[in-house]
């Protein structure tokens, strides 16, 4: 009896383990899809508003009001990497690959709201993870606007 109860609570955690690889998978599979379109930027400690589209050939187009009063624009490509954890995106003004001196890299995240969350690196690496504080300079929080 013992055997069994050993081989049905082995039997539980390769379930449970496989189930959470399957969803992962998913949510891999489906943020390539699911970033298409055209995004706000929440306000953050860079930027005051802004919008941010990704289309499906691989680039973006990237518009800012900064504090300040100011405003910018980007136009450039982007690639994912859905094997990485977390998936990663680089933004490469102008095509990817491009300069490394000019490329964005960051981390991205699907939120529970259908929000996407973008954190980048000012050092020219990949975040490791997502930072606590969702206003930060290097943190984009994307409402779909279309």
């Amino acid at each position: 009896m013992n055997r069994f109860k050993i081989f049905c609570f082995i039997v539980l955690i390769f379930v449970f383990a496989g189930t959470i690889y399957a969803q992962d998978e998913v949510v891999k599979e489906d943020i390539s899809q699911f970033i298409i379109g055209k995004w706000e930027i929440a306000t953050n400690k860079r930027a005051v508003s802004g919008n941010i589209t990704f289309a499906e050939n691989g680039k973006y187009d990237m518009n800012e009001k900064f504090h300040d009063g100011s405003g910018g624009g980007t136009k450039g490509g982007f690639e994912l990497n859905c094997c990485a954890i977390p998936v990663t995106i680089k933004l490469c003004p102008g095509n990817c690959p491009g300069s490394e001196w000019t490329n964005r890299f960051g981390i991205i995240q699907i939120l529970p709201d259908n929000k996407l969350e973008i954190c980048t690196s000012p050092d020219g690496n990949y975040p490791t993870e997502f930072p606590e504080d969702k206003t930060g300079e290097y943190t984009m929080i994307l409402t779909k606007v279309e």
